[in-house]
């Protein structure tokens, strides 16, 4: 992965951490890089859940089954939370969930 690809990463799991803490979820962000999890977010009733945050042009099923193998691992609910590209919106994917779209906050766009 170059630095451009890193970089953008970075931004989208900034993008992510802002979406969930406008929404008053608990935020972890981890470091561990390509084979675990991005975040660890505590929803509102104490559920947490393994972040997988995707910031790319394909939203695809490998995704979901990266997370769903991630959080696994951790013993955590699993969530996907991909951008879709030209918008201010992101697909919320989460274990036991209907998919929704969530908008950024306008402050919030760097």
């Amino acid at each position: 992965m170059g630095k451009s690809q890193r970089a953008k990463g970075s931004r989208g799991q900034t993008a992510a951490a802002h979406l969930l803490r406008d929404r008053d979820w608990q935020v972890e962000v981890l470091s561990c890089g390509l084979m675990h999890e991005d975040l660890i977010g505590t929803d509102p009733q104490g559920g947490r859940y393994s972040v997988e945050v995707k910031n790319c042009k394909t939203i695809s099923l490998e995704h979901r089954k990266q997370a769903m193998r991630q959080a696994k691992e951790r013993g955590l609910n699993w969530m996907l939370m991909s951008h879709i590209e030209g918008t201010r919106c992101w697909l919320i994917q989460r274990q036991s969930e209907r998919p929704c779209v969530w908008e950024e906050k306008q402050d919030n766009i760097s």
